[in-house]
């Protein structure tokens, strides 16, 4: 007789939860990956996790409340960010979520504040993209390429669907996210839902950008402290401790960011 199980559903945080949780995670976010990416895994998480995601128009305004973002150009440079950070997790959660997001910020900027520019415009899906995807994808899995391409025999819908959109068109574009923005996202993205497979092969990913352990093990305690907040769980996906004899050495000494054009260290 089969066992039935029940998934806990996730609860709504007031808003005072929120900014509490927004303000332990900046304190407690590792300060070695900079003071602009604690954010990035806040959206990352909470878009998946909150049952109305349009409530995370709260993190816009307490991060436009803080004086680095005290003018319209650094607004600017934050909505990019932010923008480019949920058109990503589009690809790994599905675009209804991510959209309520961008609208409820919307709703709240100030005109002088909007950021007209766009990324993708006049993207084509063709042979650079598909390369400019695989040699992103080489960077993150580097040895596990092989094991990933096997998964897809039999299914070439999926292999065209994450070699061509979400790597080529989503995950490899490093034109405002640099790429351990990028990585960061899509692993907070993957432990935030739970799942154990894919956030393995990206917390080695992590660390092959140069991340060290102790980093990547704070950054999943701070998806943790999301999970609580949110009433869901992150029993199954596995720590950087399960995973580290399985990542190169060299990684060490990698230089953490995109290996082409992710300059900023910020």
């Amino acid at each position: 007789m089969a066992t039935k199980t029940t998934t806990k559903p996730s609860v709504d945080p007031s808003t005072e939860e929120l900014l509490a949780l927004f303000r332990d995670v900046e304190a407690t976010f590792p300060k070695g990956l900079g003071r602009e990416r604690w954010y990035l895994m806040l959206f990352a998480t909470l878009t998946y996790a909150l049952p109305d995601p349009s409530t995370l128009s709260c993190l816009y305004n307490y991060l436009i409340s803080l004086p680095q973002y005290s003018t319209p150009q650094a607004r600017k440079t934050l909505i990019r960010r932010i923008r480019e950070a949920l058109v990503k997790v589009v690809s790994l959660i599905g675009v209804a979520k991510p959209l309520l997001v961008i609208w409820s910020i919307s709703a709240l900027e100030r005109e002088e504040d909007r950021d007209f520019t766009a990324t993708r415009e006049g993207w084509k899906c063709d042979e650079k993209n598909l390369e400019n995807g695989m040699n992103w994808l080489r960077t993150i899995y580097r040895g596990d390429v092989e094991e990933v391409d096997q998964r897809f025999r039999g299914h070439a819908d999926f292999r065209w669907i994450s070699y061509n959109i979400t790597y080529g068109l989503y995950l490899s574009d490093h034109s405002v996210l640099d790429g351990l923005d990028t990585e960061l996202v899509v692993m907070c993205a993957l432990l935030i839902q739970n799942l154990a497979p894919v956030s393995a092969f990206h917390l080695k990913g992590f660390r092959r950008l140069g991340v060290t352990t102790e980093e990547v093990e704070t950054v999943h305690v701070c998806c943790e402290k999301v999970a609580k907040v949110c009433g869901i769980s992150m029993d199954k996906v596995p720590r950087v401790a399960d995973i580290e004899h399985l990542v190169p050495w060299e990684s060490e000494t990698s230089p953490q960011g995109d290996n082409n054009n992710g300059k900023s260290k910020l």
